[in-house]
């Protein structure tokens, strides 16, 4: 490492954050790659899983072929009722171990991204796991296309995604991206349109996904996705210009630094008046546990309904599409009618979208009927704002030169979930599936109310502010 890279990396990050971007004119930037990629990952997660579960009856279980190509089906049959839990409890161990291995390369580098990013920039946060997905998604295109291999194989598949990064790092370089080039008047809204540009493509994901399925089949709608994973990829590296004016290229040397660590965890849990580092480390872990239940939980939904409900895969997309709708619309009410119209503050607004969840999951668990489930998203009209509203507040009560090192500090908290959300959720279903298949939803609400715990902490700490978003200055004298 050259003398003049070791001093960008000591002093380029101060420097670089101590002179805001001048907020640019609205138009479409992580809007779009955002969008392709999950509508990537919705049109072919539960296509995926079918596969999966196709290939533990077949290769692991030894069933025949005949009794295993029910679990291909867009219909579900009674044919499945007496193997489905024996298959389910197997490739719930498979999916844990997949989870593993997609969450220990980016709980590593999210301990240096977003300091590297802020001398070196935004733009590889986000080229670098959409490349990784782009080549996931072939290598699924190919694994489908080869019978022959076991429910393992998929694992190997996963490599490339955790290598670069995952979803983690590039959420991270998102929301970094949207803060570099908004004001903080327009952040939170302009934080709900990335936002609702995922989900967007969830819904379109979720509408399409088993037409496609039925009419081109598995291999072709992997493929589907194999290519909006690649268009995103090229969409972002051509046109996608970087949010830091004077970054400088950075080598995979200056990434995998300690110093970047020290740096982060120095600002990031330094002392400050007010009780300003509580109230950073409490909002940081209360939105990072709502992405543990989301990646602890979201992989066994589906299998949940299919063995409560008795759903296929049609009934569940058309459920995932229409409960995303119901976010995606709840998100824009919430911020341009709810929350100006009433001036309610963010961290209200936050705790009545936890609420929501809570009922949200109690109608979960006890559900019986299908009309429960979508009850149950109906209910819960706000919870997709508690993260960027969060995340919009730490902008506007942090220094400048903060911002990105407290999104590192919760990108490598985020890091750790999907390592330890899977096991912790998938052991439970794996456990209860007999007796009380709906437990993993109990243990969610414990979590949820955990978050209003720390929220309200920080409406507490912060009750004698001047203003509402007061920023958490250093100072020499502690309070």
């Amino acid at each position: 490492m050259t003398e003049i890279e070791n001093h960008h990396l000591e002093n380029g990050s101060a420097v670089r954050s101590m002179v805001q971007n001048t907020p640019r004119k609205f138009h479409l930037t992580m809007e779009v790659p955002m969008c392709l990629t999950m509508l990537s990952l919705s049109l072919t997660g539960a296509a995926v899983s079918n596969i999966l579960l196709y290939r533990t009856c077949l290769h692991s279980l030894n069933h025949p072929d005949s009794v295993c190509k029910v679990f291909l089906a867009l219909d579900k049959t009674n044919q499945t009722d007496e193997l489905e839990k024996e298959v389910q409890r197997y490739a719930t161990v498979v999916n844990t171990v997949r989870s593993i291995i997609e969450a220990v390369a980016p709980a590593v580098l999210s301990l240096f991204m977003g300091v590297w990013s802020d001398t070196h920039g935004r733009k590889p946060l986000v080229v670098w796991p959409l490349l990784g997905m782009a080549m996931t998604g072939m290598m699924l295109v190919v694994y489908s296309t080869m019978n022959d291999l076991g429910p393992w194989w998929l694992i190997v598949t996963a490599v490339p995604y955790s290598l670069t990064g995952g979803m983690i790092i590039l959420f991270t370089g998102a929301f970094c991206y949207v803060s570099d080039v908004t004001s903080p008047e327009n952040r939170s809204l302009r934080m709900t349109i990335l936002g609702a540009s995922v989900s967007a493509g969830s819904v379109l994901g979720g509408l399409f996904s088993a037409p496609l399925l039925r009419a081109v089949g598995n291999v072709y709608l992997l493929l589907i996705g194999a290519s909006l994973n690649v268009f995103a990829y090229a969409f972002t590296n051509i046109f996608l210009r970087e949010s830091l004016e004077g970054a400088i290229q950075g080598r995979l040397g200056t990434l995998l630094d300690w110093s970047l660590v020290k740096q982060m965890a120095r600002e990031c849990f330094k002392k400050r008046p007010n009780f300003g580092r509580a109230q950073i480390l409490l909002l940081t872990v209360a939105n990072s546990l709502t992405i543990f239940i989301l990646y602890g939980s979201m992989n066994l939904e589906y299998l949940y309904t299919r063995e409560k409900l008795r759903w296929a895969l049609k009934d569940y997309t058309l459920y995932s599409a229409l409960s995303t709708t119901i976010s995606f619309a709840g998100g824009f009410l919430g911020i341009i009618v709810v929350q100006k119209l009433l001036k309610i503050g963010d961290l209200a607004f936050v705790n009545v979208a936890y609420l929501s969840m809570i009922v949200e999951y109690v109608v979960k668990a006890l559900a019986v009927s299908t009309w429960h489930m979508y009850l149950s998203s109906t209910i819960s009209l706000f919870k997709g704002l508690s993260s960027p509203l969060l995340r919009s507040l730490l902008t506007k009560i942090l220094p400048i030169t903060d911002i990105a090192k407290v999104f590192a500090l919760m990108s490598a908290i985020e890091g750790l979930c999907p390592l330890l959300s899977p096991l912790l959720y998938n052991s439970l279903y794996e456990c209860t599936i007999s007796t009380f298949p709906a437990a993993f939803y109990m243990l969610s609400i414990g979590i949820v109310c955990v978050s209003c715990t720390f929220i309200g902490l920080v409406q507490y700490f912060r009750r004698n502010v001047s203003t509402p978003y007061e920023r958490l200055q250093d100072s020499p004298t502690i309070a």
